[in-house]
């Protein structure tokens, strides 16, 4: 896709979007960030497609929360390949895909660029009949049917006379606990009592469905705590740490941390998790979960505390959901995370919430108080 129709684009989404401010960056941060990602990719893109499907898996969008000229700028230059992609091809990169979807939505009128069809529902499956369909005989003449025929009967025969041989082979002892049959009756000597109809068991009732919109209690937020951390091998701008969320065996969470936290404060830290997104690869390492971070305008990240005497495993919830089960992996296509995230943010008062669109606030929380941050006020929290 060339240059020109790239900027075409982007220009005709500025109104619709917000403006050319809103979409080169917020903050001084992620405009910084827009631009370094473009860069990054403007003379080859042929990495770009895998890079963005693992920068997408804790991630709604590109940079920051808000669609950007990074989002826009890369939706066109893959808008050719994931537009051939297989459904098969779309869920290999299902992060990839539910961005794309998102992106094509947000954008509305798309141009000279057509809308691609997307589909991350997992195909149903069907188990192969178990029942043998005989393949019918082709060709057989006459004298090969007539003698197919003689030999079924002489089958039936055999198999009667067999029959008949065994019921006169009944000892005489039991015979007499049979009562006789009266004279003229026609009825057999032998027990012709019916048997009872096996009652059928009812159907397990259907799994409950889900609720019509995402809710915050689909998420499973963790009390979680470093063991141990190092430095991704292979990415100097990621950790790899091993934390302890209540589980057998601790969990490899990979984070974007490096730039904001020292390795020093990383370590022995306690975290709060999101535990059932999809797993993904980051730079050749499988992460887990995810870490809650919260980021102010000015780009100050801190990280969400849980409360003093939490230990690893402690479930965290929103409000008053603290019974309610969440889902043991979220479905991409359902799109929970991206239509939750957006409303996590700090109170006044450092707590780390959840507002809804009908403007209440619902405050994180555990059995052990609210869950909080040390210093940012109105910061995003991902």
């Amino acid at each position: 896709m060339s240059d020109t129709a790239v900027t075409s684009f982007i220009n005709a989404c500025q109104g619709p979007l917000g403006g050319d401010e809103i979409l080169q960056g917020r903050t001084d941060s992620d405009r910084k960030e827009v631009k370094e990602w473009i860069e990054r990719f403007e003379k080859d893109i042929t990495p770009l497609a895998k890079a963005l499907n693992d920068h997408l898996e804790t991630r709604t969008y590109i940079v920051g929360h808000t669609i950007t000229n990074a989002d826009l700028w890369t939706f066109v230059k893959l808008h050719e390949q994931v537009g051939t992609m297989t459904r098969d091809g779309q869920l290999k990169r299902a992060n990839l895909t539910r961005w794309f979807d998102l992106i094509q939505e947000q954008a509305g009128a798309l141009g000279h660029l057509s809308p691609v069809a997307i589909d991350l529902e997992l195909p149903e499956f069907k188990p192969a009949s178990k029942e043998k369909v005989a393949a019918p005989v082709v060709g057989q003449d006459e004298k090969k049917t007539k003698k197919a025929n003689k030999k079924d009967a002489k089958a039936e025969e055999k198999k009667a006379k067999k029959e008949a041989a065994a019921a006169a082979a009944v000892p005489a002892e039991a015979a007499a606990v049979i009562p006789a049959a009266a004279e003229g009756d026609a009825k057999p000597a032998f027990n012709t009592q019916k048997k009872e109809k096996k009652v059928k068991t009812p159907k397990a009732p259907a799994a409950p469905v889900g609720p019509a919109t995402p809710q915050p209690w689909q998420i499973d937020l963790r009390v979680g705590k470093i063991l141990k951390v190092e430095k991704h091998p292979d990415a100097d701008s990621l950790y790899v740490e091993t934390v302890d969320v209540g589980e057998a065996e601790p969990r490899t969470v990979v984070s974007g941390l490096v730039k904001h936290i020292p390795i020093e404060q990383m370590e022995n830290r306690w975290l709060v998790c999101v535990c059932n997104l999809k797993p993904a690869t980051m730079r050749g390492v499988k992460s887990f979960a995810m870490v809650l971070a919260a980021t102010d305008d000015t780009g100050k990240l801190e990280l969400v505390d849980p409360p003093k005497g939490s230990k690893p495993g402690d479930k965290c919830y929103f409000g008053d959901w603290k019974e309610e089960k969440p889902e043991e992996v979220m479905n991409p296509k359902k799109k929970i995370w991206e239509t939750i995230q957006p409303g996590l943010h700090t109170t006044a008062e450092c707590r780390a919430a959840w507002k809804s669109d009908e403007g209440v606030v619902h405050v994180l929380r555990s059995e052990h108080g609210d869950c909080t941050v040390p210093s940012v006020i109105g910061a995003k929290i991902k």
